[in-house]
């Protein structure tokens, strides 16, 4: 096969525009610090930063989430002591009024009190967090109790929200009004009692201090079930913690340039550059036996 001056002229100035390629190519790492500046530069290595990313992006959301929901709980959990610490003293009050010796003027003065500590539940009821009214289920925007004399209204929904915290993996966020008020019969059995202290009727009183056990043991079973929902949402937490860690690094090995690496291939690259240069000048320079050729 007879070697042409055109086609050896073509050889040279291909490898010549490949050197060429090749320092754009470093020149471009190192403006931007990355291995990868288009899909083309490493096809595999693309779909892994791709990966990464998406994964690190999810997780930014579950962590977003996980953090508004601790909030939420530790607020709830917060609401729930002060209830079942009122309720209490609720306790402590029916005691003192199902006395057959206590004069009727104190039983009075005790409902009066009741009735103070009826507004505080309901004020406590009425919790919300960044606006949000965490104890009326998907109602968020409107207090959930509502108290008109004696009535006292629920205004929420039975609806449980739930937050994903990671893949495939959601959980619960607050009891709502119904589960802890209306179901439990909370505020007319509270109702009950304060007509009961002021009819000195110690025997309705007797009846409402055992509704009343039952009412505190359902709010603290709310109460325990909230305290492993956040043992759960910090667990969880700290996994999607470790797991940033170790995909930040994986990314940072796919995408990351090592500054120094690339400075010595780009130095080595342009020698090359030059060194084909001047062989490329003595290979074009064409002579007159390529021309009689």
């Amino acid at each position: 096969m007879r070697i042409t001056y055109n086609m050896t002229a073509n050889t040279v100035l291909r490898n010549l525009s490949n050197n060429l390629t090749r320092i754009e190519k470093l020149q471009d790492q190192l403006s931007s610090g990355k291995k990868v500046s288009r899909p083309s530069d490493d096809p595999l290595a693309t779909i892994k930063i791709m990966e990464y990313r998406t994964t690190l992006s999810a997780n930014s959301q579950y962590t977003r989430n996980t953090d508004f929901l601790k909030t939420e709980l530790e607020v709830a959990d917060k609401s729930l002591q002060d209830i079942s610490s009122t309720l209490n003293r609720v306790k402590t009050l029916a005691v003192r009024g199902a006395s057959e010796s206590l004069p009727q003027s104190s039983r009075d003065a005790i409902a009066e009190e009741l009735d103070q500590l009826i507004d505080h539940l309901i004020q406590v009821a009425n919790t919300d967090v960044s606006g949000k009214y965490i104890f009326g289920g998907y109602r968020t925007t409107i207090p959930p109790l509502e108290r008109q004399g004696d009535v006292i209204n629920y205004r929420g929904d039975n609806n449980v929200r739930m937050v994903e915290i990671s893949k495939d993996v959601t959980i619960e966020t607050t009891p709502t009004g119904k589960t802890l008020f209306v179901d439990t019969g909370m505020f007319e059995h509270l109702i009950s009692l304060k007509n009961a202290l002021l009819g000195g009727d110690t025997s309705q009183i007797n009846e409402e201090m055992g509704n009343l056990d039952k009412i505190m043991d359902r709010v603290n079973a709310e109460n325990s079930s909230l305290g492993a929902r956040l043992s759960r949402i910090e667990f969880n937490s700290n996994l999607i913690s470790d797991k940033n860690v170790r995909y930040t690094d994986l990314l940072s090995k796919q995408e990351d340039i090592e500054i120094e690496d690339v400075v010595l291939k780009l130095y080595s690259q342009q020698n090359i550059y030059q060194a084909s240069l001047i062989a490329a000048a003595r290979v074009l320079q064409p002579s007159l036996i390529d021309h009689l050729g």
